[in-house]
């Protein structure tokens, strides 16, 4: 009775370790990545891409040195939150005044150093942002680090939601 006892044990430890192992190598395959777009709020979101990106910092660069009320507010998220290196935070309808209206009117600027991280439909840009221009009519060359926010609306066009500028060390 002893030695059926153990082999029942034994035979059901056996059985144990048999329906365990295939879950064992189940759980360390590695599990296929879902690619399809995720959803944000119900809606899908839309991948953008490094060149997309380029692109759209090249525009508003050059839309910063022949300025429109239209040209910017279709390049700017209705959420733009503008931030200056002197401390200086506007809105949309700040920025756009400013630049369109304001004492200072770039003539070149350059996004030297750039860097682009991707996240879904949200891009980060940072760069050193370096500008000649005139400020109240005096010469004016700028030298700032630059962090922008890019994200791509439900039309599939990247507008600049966010900009922080930062004093670099000389």
């Amino acid at each position: 009775m002893v030695v059926q006892a153990r082999n029942l044990i034994i035979s059901i430890k056996s059985c144990c370790i048999m329906a365990v192992i295939p879950l064992i190598v189940l759980i360390g395959c590695k599990q296929k990545v879902d690619q399809s777009p995720t959803k944000v709020m119900g809606e899908e979101q839309v991948q953008i891409t490094i060149d997309e990106v380029q692109q759209a910092v090249s525009i508003f660069n050059e839309a910063m040195v022949n300025p429109t009320v239209e040209l910017m507010d279709g390049l700017c998220a209705d959420e733009l939150t503008y931030g200056h290196s002197s401390g200086l935070i506007q809105n949309k309808a700040e920025f756009i005044d400013d630049i369109v209206n304001g004492p200072f009117d770039f003539l070149s600027l350059e996004a030297a150093d750039q860097s682009i991280h991707i996240s879904g439909n949200t891009a980060i840009v940072r760069h050193i942002f370096l500008a000649k221009g005139t400020n109240a009519g005096e010469a004016a060359d700028v030298r700032i680090g630059n962090v922008q926010v890019y994200q791509k609306d439900k039309q599939g066009k990247l507008k600049l939601l966010a900009r922080q500028a930062y004093k670099l060390p000389n």
